[in-house]
């Protein structure tokens, strides 16, 4: 894919307005779900993101994201509910 191709079909990440509320609750970590900042049960769930942060597409790989320029910001690790929130051809299963 090239730049036009994965921007194109980038979406806005989704953060719950409680997102605060339970990192004050629980703390943050490695566990913690970045969609809604609960402690996770499974780290099984995640979302490709570039600079922004900006969800793209599950199946673009990170030559595409490094030959079209663009910064890619990383996985975030989402629980069972918060990755409903994506349709299916954003999700990444581990």
């Amino acid at each position: 894919m090239n730049k036009e191709q994965i921007l194109e079909t980038e979406t806005d990440f989704i953060q719950s307005d409680k997102f605060d509320d339970n990192i004050e609750k629980y703390g943050y970590n490695d566990n913690t779900c970045e969609c809604c900042g609960k402690q996770l049960k499974n780290k099984n769930n995640a979302i490709q993101t570039l600079e922004g942060p900006r969800v793209i597409l599950a199946k673009v790989t990170n030559k595409e994201i490094e030959d079209a320029g663009l910064n890619q910001q990383g996985l975030f690790i989402l629980g069972n509910d918060c990755i409903k929130k994506y349709p299916k051809e954003y999700r990444i299963k581990f």
